[in-house]
């Protein structure tokens, strides 16, 4: 039986069991190798990460671009092609993979799992009869930290093993899972990228934590009180704390102290210009930026951005960004949701017309140039802005009688010269 008809009922209880999925028991982080405490004292696991500004916005950025694009499933019939909105994985894909998830949530989801764990999993749930039978009924997303893949030494076996939230462990074949991974060391699982910046993130945790210390205690983040004379501990606990309690604060910022009894106040407090604050600042959003290959303005990073480099980033991005990441999807896709048979017909395809738009007047003269030329008719571009066609006249397609193609040259310069033969009678005498 090919149904796992149990993540239906998984996907069921979710809702009540979504916390403990999310969070995870810290035994089995530490396992995977995502509780790893970092040179800075923070321990960064991916789930973790994902709090942070940087990664939540190479994370928002990655899984809306992928959410968004249409994937379409296309059949090969003859020498042509055509689209087929009809079958079922063009309905999964473009309408709903399961009945909790819209398609874009879905492919969001996935490509956020892939950001921050490395790789993205879902379970194929399958038709068991009627026409459909044998052809992929719902995918089932699962969760990156409790999903692994395992290797077994005396077979050579490959097999999925995830976790269900009342802890049953399950085994999967290869081919009822989708996954989709980053890059590898051995090409079964992807490596994290979080392993790759925890250093950094652990850096920009701390710089949070340090300023929420400095702004809590205001202007007295380091200081020494100086009294005449000694006095027993008591007296410097009560001392100290009414100090702090007096002066520091964010309520208290840049009010006067008062210092009786010859008490006097030297501060410590760390300069944070000096600390270098902005550039460490600035060093983690470009790491991070660099990890995931997003254009640093996307982040917010505009010191060297201008109207010219941010449209080449743009631009970029989608060639050098997201057109891997859509190859690898694409790829699994294609060979994880249709039969072997039907491989040598069908394929996805992701539709990247949006992110390639230009501004207007570029897109215009891109289309004036593809209908000149002859690969696309008027209806072509009108489908393009999911405009109304012409009918049949809007299906023909034009081409310049100023081309001619190379191994005709010689004649028709010599038609034109008059010393080739003439023109067949009948034909278009230009008059």
């Amino acid at each position: 039986m090919r149904r796992k008809s149990y993540f239906r009922r998984w996907w069921q209880q979710r809702s009540s069991d979504l916390s403990n999925l999310l969070n995870p028991k810290q035994w089995f982080l530490d396992f995977l190798g995502g509780g790893a405490k970092t040179s800075s004292g923070i321990k960064v696991t991916s789930s973790s990460a994902l709090l942070n500004s940087n990664v939540y916005t190479c994370a928002s950025i990655l899984g809306g671009d992928i959410g968004k694009l249409p994937i379409q499933v296309f059949k090969k019939r003859g020498e042509g092609l055509e689209k087929d909105v009809n079958h079922p994985v063009a309905k999964l894909l473009g309408i709903r993979p399961n009945p909790y998830m819209s398609a874009y949530t879905f492919k969001e989801l996935l490509q956020v799992h892939l950001v921050a764990w490395g790789n993205a999993y879902a379970n194929i749930e399958w038709h068991e009869s009627g026409p459909y039978n044998g052809q992929p009924k719902a995918l089932w997303p699962l969760d990156p930290s409790q999903t692994d893949v395992h290797l077994e030494p005396a077979t050579g076996d490959v097999w999925y093993v995830t976790a269900l939230p009342n802890g049953e462990q399950r085994k999967i074949r290869p081919p009822d899972i989708l996954h989709i991974k980053a890059i590898s060391k051995g090409g079964l699982k992807g490596i994290t990228p979080i392993s790759v910046i925890r250093e950094e993130i652990g850096v920009q945790q701390a710089q949070k934590k340090f300023l929420g210390s400095f702004y809590a205690n205001g202007t007295t983040t380091r200081g020494i009180l100086k009294v005449p004379g000694s006095l027993d501990k008591p007296a410097k606990d009560k001392a100290r704390d009414e100090w702090q309690k007096v002066n520091s604060g964010l309520s208290n910022v840049h009010r006067i102290a008062i210092l009786d009894a010859g008490m006097e106040y030297q501060s410590l407090g760390m300069n944070l210009d000096d600390a270098q604050f902005i550039e460490t600042h600035k060093f983690g959003i470009s790491e991070v930026a660099k990890i995931y290959k997003i254009p640093p303005h996307k982040l917010g990073l505009l010191d060297k951005a201008t109207f010219s480099n941010i449209e080449h980033q743009s631009l970029e991005y989608v060639k050098n960004t997201l057109q891997p990441i859509i190859t690898n999807w694409e790829q699994e896709l294609t060979y994880k949701l249709f039969t072997e048979l039907e491989r040598k017909r069908y394929y996805v395809k992701f539709n990247l017309t949006s992110e390639l738009r230009g501004d207007s007047l570029s897109r215009a003269q891109w289309l004036k140039t593809m209908v000149e030329m002859g690969a696309y008719s008027l209806n072509d571009v009108l489908e393009l802005d999911e405009r109304d066609g012409l009918g049949e006249l809007g299906d023909k397609h034009f081409i310049s009688l100023n081309f001619v193609s190379l191994d005709k040259m010689d004649q028709y310069q010599m038609l034109k010269a008059g010393l080739g033969k003439e023109a067949p009678k009948g034909g278009d005498s230009g008059g």
